[in-house]
């Protein structure tokens, strides 16, 4: 039975979480966004989060309160010294839908979480972002019932062209072009496919190589310096293997092997010096 009291906070922003808060507004619960020093909390900070705020169509975060005696539901987050009453998640071991494989993607899904604590039935829409949040290869590939891989394609297509401001036919463009590139520099010895150089990343690879059901590690530099390593679309086996070899050389790794993807921070470091550390790898 649903619990008017409950107050949902929510994580970073995605277009699987931008349903959800739809979803819990509709329903006339209490919302607001996890943040960290009065902002919305990004991937990185998500469970670390200090306190929350609400986050309108305009951007601008506004000032919010947790009560202290409301149940809070957590979902994709952590607020530092508040216990929730539900937590909603797939991203760790323990949540909820950490070892749920694609064929059950809704039970693993943070959103298709949110749905049965609502005591909703999930539309056709909701069940292709349930999908391409939970397992996007496995998806693409067939294995998630119900879930077409033409509809998945377009879904994910639309949400990129508005985003990133380009055209619909443009972002299709780019991830069959991205796919056909993965398969070109698929190593056999490696079982994937290799982008260590974040200068020529194609724009939509993760996407391209999600599409074309293949491992792919790549490498990109975000705003602030630091070199994120990402691998996605691995079997279980080869993402552990991934988080181990980097946890051996003292990274932090985050993933889900039973999702197929793992990721690691290589710190912060001027471009130039990554750039260097990059030419002498490759």
């Amino acid at each position: 039975m649903i619990d008017r009291d409950w107050h949902f906070v929510l994580g970073a922003q995605d277009p699987e979480m931008r349903e959800i808060q739809r979803v819990v507004d509709s329903e006339h619960l209490a919302w607001s966004h996890a943040a960290r020093h009065k902002r919305r909390c990004n991937p990185r900070t998500a469970y670390a989060a200090d306190g929350v705020v609400r986050v309108g169509a305009d951007q601008i975060p506004r000032p919010a309160v947790l009560p202290p005696k409301a149940p809070a539901v957590f979902v994709e987050c952590t607020v530092l010294g508040v216990e929730p009453v539900v937590r909603v998640d797939h991203h760790h071991p323990g949540d909820p839908g950490y070892e749920v494989e694609p064929e059950q993607f809704m039970d693993g899904a943070s959103l298709g979480q949110v749905l049965r604590l609502l005591e909703r039935e999930p539309t056709e829409t909701q069940r292709l972002l349930a999908a391409s949040d939970h397992c996007l290869t496995a998806a693409y590939q067939g294995r998630c019932p119900g879930v077409d891989p033409h509809e998945l394609l377009f879904l994910r297509a639309s949400w990129k062209a508005k985003v990133m401001g380009r055209t619909l036919s443009d972002v299709v463009e780019g991830i069959l072009d991205a796919s056909k590139r993965v398969k070109r520099h698929f190593d056999s010895e490696f079982n994937e496919s290799r982008f260590l150089d974040p200068t020529e990343i194609p724009l939509d690879l993760a996407e391209g190589a999600a599409y074309a059901g293949l491992p792919v590690r790549y490498r990109e530099l975000l705003p602030e310096g630091v070199l994120k390593e990402m691998f996605k679309g691995g079997t279980p086996e080869a993402v552990e293997a991934f988080m181990a070899a980097h946890e051996a050389a003292g990274r932090q790794v985050y993933g889900n092997p039973y999702r197929g993807y793992a990721g690691t921070y290589w710190g912060g470091r001027r471009v130039s010096e990554v750039a260097g550390r990059i030419v002498q790898e490759v």
